[in-house]
Formats: C-alpha cells, sequence, structure tokens
C-alpha cells in the first residue's frame, strides 16, 4: 500500500485488550527472538552470495528483533532496481513491502517541517530497502523458497527487467 501519512497525530492511548496482549506477549519474547533470528540467519545464508544484496548490520553483542527482515538492492550489482525486484517477488508469490518509502521527510503530513536539508542516507534506505516476510516460528522452507525466488529471478535479470514495468 501507500505509506504517505496525509497529517500529523499521534494516538497514544492503548487499550485495556491491547495492554493485556502485550504483557501475555512477552512471555514469549525470548522464543520469538531466537525464532525471527534463526530465519534471520538463514535469509543471510541462502542471500548472502547474491551480488547487489545488502543487509543490515547488528553490532556485536547486540541482538535484533527482526520484526521485519529488510535488505537493500544495489541496482548495478543484482541486475534489477528495487522496485522491479519487488514487481518479480510478487509474481512469484512472495510478499514483500517498501516500508521506507517515502521517507517521513518526504510525507505529505510534514514536509512543511523539512527544510531541505540532504538526508543522503535516508533517501538512499528509502529507495533500495525491501522487506522479507518475517513471523515467529516460520517454517524454514518459506525463507527457502523466497531465496530461491531471489537466485532465479537474479539469474534470469535481463529477461525479468524486460517484462517489469
Amino acid at each position: 500500500g501507500n505509506y504517505d501519512s496525509s497529517f500529523p497525530g499521534l494516538n497514544a492511548r492503548l487499550p485495556e485488550f491491547s495492554a493485556l496482549l502485550g504483557l501475555r506477549s512477552l512471555m514469549n519474547l525470548e522464543h520469538a527472538a531466537e525464532s525471527r533470528n534463526a530465519t534471520a540467519a538463514l535469509f543471510h545464508q541462502e542471500l548472502g552470495h547474491l551480488p547487489g544484496i545488502g543487509f543490515q548490520q547488528v553490532r556485536q553483542g547486540d541482538r535484533n528483533s527482526y520484526r521485519e527482515f529488510s535488505v537493500t538492492i544495489d541496482e548495478e550489482a543484482f541486475g534489477l532496481s528495487r522496485d522491479a525486484l519487488a514487481e518479480a517477488l510478487k509474481a512469484e508469490n512472495v510478499d514483500n513491502r517498501k516500508y521506507y518509502d517515502p521517507p517521513v521527510h518526504k510525507q505529505t503530513a510534514y514536509a512543511s517541517f523539512y527544510q531541505e536539508q540532504p538526508l543522503p542516507n535516508t533517501d538512499y534506505l528509502a529507495s533500495h530497502s525491501l522487506s522479507l516476510p518475517m513471523w515467529t516460528d516460520m517454517d524454514p522452507a518459506i525463507p527457502e523458497k523466497i531465496c530461491e525466488a531471489f537466485d532465479r529471478i537474479h539469474r534470469n535479470a535481463a529477461e525479468v527487467k524486460k517484462t517489469v514495468r
């Protein structure tokens, strides 16, 4: 969908039922973190050999929650732009999202606050990052199929480029 915010705002109220679910889910936090980190390791292992695929760096001693798993796509090295890859993955029934596009400073709601200062890292990530499916207790066959689709699309990038917008 469209991730552009139309107006600024904040709804900081948490309904009681949502608070209860949140408290209850904390009991499974360690299991969820271990499960998601295992899936992330599989993505790193299987996609790491492909040129043009970049990963978020997690500092030594830290751990990522992997609420989502995002990669960056270098068009020249991979053979396709992030947008072309996203479309090709959709054709392979691989759900994906461009969560950070547009970046906040380019969203309608916040345009009046932006003073046109350059934000090259933000702009790069917004236009090159793609988020892949990620959830707790994901069957390893799912990321394996996603990685196979990446590999197939990369190997056939010239042909894929002709069929996507």
